[in-house]
């Protein structure tokens, strides 16, 4: 089969759907959000943390990685903790991983006022952002194929970057 997908990962914040989608139509291929998904089915995320907690939101989730793995020919935007995910080794036979990394400002000022991340309510901001990128640097590295840096850049420059570094892919 190939790897016919490009699957982007990173802290929430950094842009992975804005990008994902710029991607997906300079490439001609789908575009898939794993978060978007999970609310289709389920109702907001940060609404299922509250009642059924992280756990149970990870299975769930995991589910729709597997099913996403099983795509072709797309760009799929993962949840930033989807990299936690057993599910994780069937997206990484079928795609090409990118990682987008930002600097804690960059994701602080994106993220100011946003409620939806349950994994950030409550303490600061910024601190909460940094714990989560220690706990999930390590996992980012051991999918990622490559990482690009997305502070100062559009999501046509950085799909630009990751089309220029996907040179193999169709």
């Amino acid at each position: 089969m190939g790897k016919t997908n490009i699957i982007l990962i990173g802290m929430a914040g950094v842009g992975k759907t804005t990008v994902g989608k710029a991607l997906a139509k300079k490439r001609n291929k789908l575009f898939y959000d794993s978060d978007a998904i999970f609310e289709s089915r389920f109702g907001s995320i940060s609404d299922f943390f509250d009642r059924y907690g992280e756990a149970m939101f990870r299975v769930e989730e995991g589910k729709i990685l597997y099913e996403l793995s099983r795509k072709e020919n797309a760009v799929i935007a993962l949840g930033g903790g989807a990299v936690s995910s057993p599910a994780m080794n069937y997206m990484k036979s079928g795609g090409t991983l990118v990682l987008l990394n930002a600097e804690t400002e960059t994701l602080a000022k994106r993220l100011a006022g946003d409620e939806t991340r349950p994994l950030l309510k409550g303490g600061d901001l910024k601190s909460r952002i940094e714990t989560l990128k220690r706990e999930r640097l390590p996992l980012y590295k051991k999918y990622a194929d490559f990482a690009i840096s997305v502070d100062g850049k559009t999501a046509d420059e950085i799909s630009a970057e990751i089309v220029s570094e996907c040179r193999d892919d169709k």
